[in-house]
């Protein structure tokens, strides 16, 4: 009897496959095929989502696959792990409060921690109470001078191209980021391969701020999607408290595919 049932259940077991268009086989073949694809297509979703983002967002984010030296030079980013570096100068160390020296060693000999040295103002540089960061807020002051095209067929026509120059403006309290200030653009051209004069903006730098990074910004401008031919190259000045509206910062970015020229000052 108990044969029999086995007997029955083969036969109904084949009956099914035999009326079945798939095989149980092929089913479970098909899903694993499914599952497969709808996989490589979330990864190729996350890979190119992963591409749009920009390097600076990348160091953000801590997943840039540049050093943490290079986001901070470049981007602000990624600074703090500077503390953990053996290679870092005694300048560095200083600037980011991890020299085992004194905060009065810093402060004479590289200008930095001078904030916390109060019984003399020795350590001033100019002798006259200033201090290396800004005690009141002050006004930059920013002016493009000159841009030059240096690659050709920025736009795959004739070659000129269409530059939009912009900056963006990094600040550090004690190598801690203050305010980032992303300027509004100072010329916006057609057709043009080089271009000379003065545009100034003005922006106002807060008050215990001693450090101003300068990155500056050239777009391609282009009807679908525009080209960024930023070099990634910023500027950068220090102990910018005992700066005097006298001190002008005339800086350059010459590089395989622009030249540009500005400047800047606080008052």
């Amino acid at each position: 009897m108990k044969a029999l049932k086995y007997i029955t259940l083969l036969m109904f077991v084949f009956l099914f496959v035999a009326c079945s268009e798939e095989s149980p086989f092929e089913v479970a073949e098909e899903d694993l095929n499914e599952a497969e694809e709808l996989a490589q297509q979330k990864y190729n979703e996350s890979q190119r989502a992963e591409n749009s983002v920009s390097e600076e967002e990348k160091c953000r984010r801590g997943t840039s696959t540049y050093s943490d030296d290079y986001c901070c030079s470049y981007y602000g980013e990624r600074c703090r792990y500077y503390s953990s570096s053996s290679y870092m100068s005694e300048s560095d160390k200083c600037y980011y409060g991890t020299s085992t020296y004194g905060d009065d060693y810093c402060c004479t000999y590289y200008g930095y921690r001078c904030a916390y040295v109060y019984s003399s103002s020795s350590y001033n540089s100019s002798g006259s109470g200033s201090v290396y960061y800004l005690t009141t807020s002050k006004t930059m002051k920013i002016t493009l001078k000159s841009y030059k095209q240096v690659s050709s067929n920025w736009d795959g026509f004739d070659g000129a191209g269409d530059p939009e120059v912009s900056f963006t403006i990094y600040t550090y309290s004690d190598g801690v980021a203050g305010q980032t200030i992303n300027t509004q653009v100072f010329i916006d051209k057609s057709d043009t391969r080089s271009w000379s004069g003065a545009v100034s903006k003005t922006y106002t730098i807060n008050k215990g701020i001693d450090q101003i990074k300068v990155c500056p910004k050239v777009i391609d401008e282009d009807v679908s999607s525009n080209d960024n031919y930023s070099s990634g190259k910023c500027v950068t000045a220090s102990n910018i408290g005992y700066l005097t509206s006298s001190d002008v910062n005339a800086q350059t970015d010459y590089n395989s595919d622009y030249n540009l020229e500005w400047e800047w000052y606080l008052y």
